[in-house]
């Protein structure tokens, strides 16, 4: 009996062997199978790419963003490198963020989000376009946006304001004004990284210096110009804020 039980239980090992090896060779068969077929698709046209779809563009052209992209046409769209992709088309000056994604097996979109021109920058015949961040987005002049005029050659297109201590001190005060204020600033003179005046719209000049302690300097003008009501000023010196110049006609 003892003997009977010992040969039924190497019966059954053997039959757990031959099922886990055959478990086993399915599975593998399984896998081999769809890594030949993945490659097989992998290399057929049915995923190469036909089509590079650019959205969002407005100064920039499609044929831009599509060169930038690099994204050759036949090339499989299981092996493009998306992420590559949008960090070249985010190289381009003008483009503050880029997204790619695949609509179908065939075709790739290219989502653009251009920076804004917020302001013009000027040194002689040389004018450039700046957005909030501070990026040179590129040469050229838009009416109707505050100018800042600098002594010596503007960064180029895709560099930053700080490349220019001047222009960046600048940059700064304009962002740090408040409203009211930076709506009635037509032009920033900048000088030096600590010399920045404000040409308001009224005429007056206003004495800045460096963009530091912004908010005493805005409520110091402020105080100043209420208290001239109409009377006529050549300049407001609020580069000490607690004491406050004024410079008659």
């Amino acid at each position: 009996m003892i003997d009977e039980r010992i040969a039924e239980r190497r019966r059954q090992v053997r039959d757990q062997r031959r099922r886990h090896r055959l478990r086993r060779t399915i599975v593998l068969a399984v896998l081999l199978a769809i890594v030949v077929a993945l490659v097989v698709v992998e290399r057929s046209d049915l995923v190469g790419l036909e089509e590079v779809q650019v959205v969002g563009t407005q100064r920039l052209s499609v044929e831009e963003v599509v060169a930038a992209a690099d994204l050759p046409l036949g090339t499989s769209t299981l092996r493009l490198g998306l992420g590559a992709a949008e960090d070249r088309v985010e190289r381009l000056p003008l483009v503050r963020d880029a997204s790619a994604r695949r609509v179908d097996p065939l075709t790739v979109e290219i989502r653009v989000a251009e920076r804004v021109p917020a302001l013009n920058v000027r040194h002689g015949d040389e004018r450039v376009l700046v957005d909030r961040d501070g990026v040179v987005v590129a040469e050229g002049n838009l009416r109707g946006l505050p100018q800042i005029r600098v002594d010596e050659a503007p960064p180029a297109p895709g560099e930053d304001v700080t490349a220019q201590p001047a222009l960046a001190n600048a940059h700064r005060a304009w962002r740090e004004l408040s409203g009211p204020l930076r709506a009635e600033v037509v032009r920033y003179d900048a000088s030096g990284p600590d010399e920045l005046d404000l040409r308001l719209a009224s005429g007056v000049t206003v004495r800045f210096g460096r963009a530091e302690r912004v908010d005493e300097k805005v409520r110091s003008l402020g105080a100043v110009l209420e208290d001239l009501g109409d009377t006529e000023v050549e300049a407001i010196d609020v580069r000490a804020p607690s004491s406050p110049v004024v410079t008659p006609p």
